[in-house]
């Protein structure tokens, strides 16, 4: 028979092992390559954003620093400047836009004119070490190796990046300002009853068949799995939002919907599961399956599957808080979406730690306590993705 100790080390090691992933994506992203787009141009000018659309969806919105000309003399000058620098033959009274300056890696590497927007260009261009990239208004090709010209054109955008520093801290602020309707979005997922329901289910039905050593591990791999499969289903929702922005707004009116429903249909005292038929039958056959998984593993696949089967009943917190988080730069939607997972799972593995721990009494009242207050979990949840709602409605 195993130690509580021995049981509650893969537990903790499991912990730290996914606060380390979620910290790990977000430091990854940040040790990339860093690229900005100092765009001089118009936004009554097509091309530039027709340009602008490109490179955000290429490299991130955070990496534009956009530079408008009608009106701003010294957005003009230096503009001017640049193409005196790097294109002195074109006649200065057809000077075209957009006129980029492409800096990677704090250096310049390319000067573009125009939307030009070939892929296999941009791979040279983050490749580059060595001389600036130049495409001219004809779309001409070329590159120079000259470090004075490159000093001069960092000389001439500080203005634009000191401009850009403030706009770093109105993301910051963004973030920070949506980092607690992310949080309520999560702890409304996280009390969840359908994963309550079907988690607690799980390790009864485990504990039963393969004792309290083969739970703890099929537990591990069941909340692992959740963890993996909801992140990765963010990532897709996110880059859907942002490329669709309209679908927030339906996304709301769904979740002002669904959380009406969820408490609605508590009052009565009872629990009754959103998920169709074949949906639940689904997600029963699989716990059968995972709770009498003799390998770790077959724990893992079929709890992936779970998580898909349970979205009908879960989704409506993911989609809102998804949808908030898309507009964010890419470092801070990864660590978003992460903190979002972390809470939605910590439930999980405070019952798994409950469970490997308790004693037999303390097993039943747990199984008992699921059963008949399932309904004020549920009502909790809609509240709060009511609230979360309205709030995603307002700004």
């Amino acid at each position: 028979m195993k130690s509580r100790r021995e049981l509650l080390t893969p537990i903790l090691v499991t912990i730290v092992l996914v606060a380390a992933f979620s910290v790990s994506v977000a430091s990854v992203i940040g040790e990339r390559q860093s690229i900005k787009f100092y765009i001089y141009g118009s936004t009554k000018c097509l091309a530039c954003n027709l340009f602008k659309t490109f490179v955000k969806e290429k490299f991130g919105e955070d990496s534009i620093v956009f530079n408008e000309l009608v009106g701003n003399k010294s957005n003009a000058e230096v503009f001017v400047s640049i193409y005196d620098l790097v294109f002195p033959e074109v006649d200065k009274s057809r000077l075209a836009i957009p006129l980029t300056v492409v800096v990677v890696d704090d250096r310049v590497a390319a000067v573009v004119v125009g939307a030009y927007v070939s892929g296999d260009f941009w791979s040279n261009v983050l490749n580059n070490s060595e001389g600036i990239l130049l495409v001219d208004p004809s779309g001409k090709i070329s590159r120079i190796y000259n470090q004075t010209i490159e000093r001069k054109l960092e000389s001439l955008i500080k203005i634009p990046v000191q401009a850009d520093a403030s706009t770093h801290s109105e993301a910051d602020q963004q973030t920070k300002n949506i980092l607690i309707p992310v949080l309520i979005a999560a702890s409304s997922d996280s009390v969840n009853p359908c994963t309550f329901s079907v988690f607690t289910a799980l390790l009864l039905l485990t504990m039963y068949v393969g004792g309290r050593g083969r739970m703890v591990l099929n537990g591990l791999a069941f909340i692992s799995a959740i963890y993996l499969a909801y992140y990765l289903l963010g990532l897709g929702l996110i880059k859907m939002f942002a490329a669709i922005p309209w679908l927030k707004y339906a996304v709301i009116a769904l979740g002002l919907t669904v959380g009406g429903y969820e408490v609605f249909t508590s009052l009565g005292g009872k629990f009754k599961s959103p998920l169709p038929k074949a949906f639940r039958e689904a997600t029963s056959k699989l716990i059968d399956k995972a709770s009498s998984a003799t390998t770790t593993p077959l724990a893992f696949a079929a709890g992936l599957i779970i998580s898909f089967t349970l979205l009908p009943c879960s989704s409506g917190p993911y989609l809102v808080a998804t949808s908030l988080i898309a507009d964010l730069p890419l470092a801070e939607r990864l660590a978003l979406l992460g903190i979002y997972n972390l809470v939605f799972i910590a439930p999980l593995v405070l019952i798994l730690l409950a469970m490997g721990v308790a004693e037999k009494k303390v097993r039943k009242k747990i199984k008992e306590w699921r059963t008949k207050h399932l309904h004020i979990l549920n009502a909790i949840a809609g509240g709060l993705l009511i609230l979360i709602s309205l709030w995603a409605l307002l700004v």
